[in-house]
């Protein structure tokens, strides 16, 4: 297959090649009658048996300050008048596109369309970036948080509190019998801390009573709410602070003698 083009003036038709066209986005002068344009606006595609080439080619003067390339006159088959030729030509040309189904080629349209697709793709593929790390986006810029949160009520998902166990730090704690109570009810005492410069979820808390030889005889996980005896608190571990938690248990059956206590993240 070749590509070819018609000068809309004469008729002539031309054959012609992409790098030439590109040379001067698309403007060539017709060696027949001399007019200047557009050889994208007229090219279709045929098969090559539909025409003959000539050793000779045309070059014509050109006035203009920018050369525009003269292109090369195909003939029809010999016998035919010049004005005979560019009619055959330009009726095969016409009859072989719409046998094969050629259309013609619109090259600007088609690198606008080429463009739309590549800046949709890029704008899905930001989209996408921004659902899988919103909350890694929350951090870094806070003051993006109440749109992630607005856009996540329509997509039906939700903008997570991080979860850095790393940055959380367990200051202090104890294990104690209130004299207030019962000797069974004991307390435990332990101040969180907060290292990330950023809000974060509350942890959670394992605790695990223990024998006199250390052996664990009981644990349980301790939820934010079990500690959170506040509701003035936030619903977020604020940045850079501590709190301090009390928890009553009854030892009266267990009988422990020493604890463990661990932050975690579920």
């Amino acid at each position: 297959m070749v590509l070819v083009t018609k000068c809309p003036v004469c008729q002539s038709v031309y054959r012609v090649t992409f790098p030439e066209l590109h040379l001067h986005d698309g403007k060539v002068r017709c060696g027949q009658c001399e007019q200047a344009f557009n050889a994208f606006r007229a090219l279709i595609s045929i098969p090559e048996s539909l025409i003959r080439m000539e050793d000779s080619q045309l070059a014509l003067p050109v006035h203009e300050e920018v050369e525009l390339p003269t292109i090369n006159k195909h003939p029809a088959p010999s016998g035919l008048q010049s004005s005979e030729q560019a009619e055959l030509t330009s009726a095969s040309i016409a009859d072989q596109a719409d046998q094969n189904g050629v259309a013609e080629v619109d090259t600007p349209n088609l690198i606008w369309k080429q463009v739309a697709a590549s800046l949709a793709l890029i704008i899905l593929l930001c989209v996408q970036l921004i659902y899988f790390y919103r909350t890694e986006l929350a951090i870094a810029i806070p003051s993006s948080r109440a749109i992630l949160e607005k856009s996540c009520d329509l997509l039906q998902c939700e903008v997570h509190l991080p979860k850095y166990s790393a940055l959380l730090s367990l200051e202090s704690s104890e294990l104690r019998v209130n004299p207030n109570h019962q000797a069974e009810i004991v307390t435990l005492l332990a101040t969180i801390r907060n290292h990330a410069p950023f809000q974060q979820a509350w942890p959670e808390l394992r605790l695990t009573l223990t024998n006199l030889d250390d052996q664990p005889i009981a644990s349980r996980i301790l939820l934010a709410s079990d500690y959170l005896n506040d509701n003035k608190l936030p619903q977020f571990f604020a940045p850079d602070s501590e709190i301090e938690i009390k928890i009553y248990f009854d030892n009266s059956e267990l009988k422990a003698m020493g604890y463990r206590l661990e932050l975690i993240y579920l």
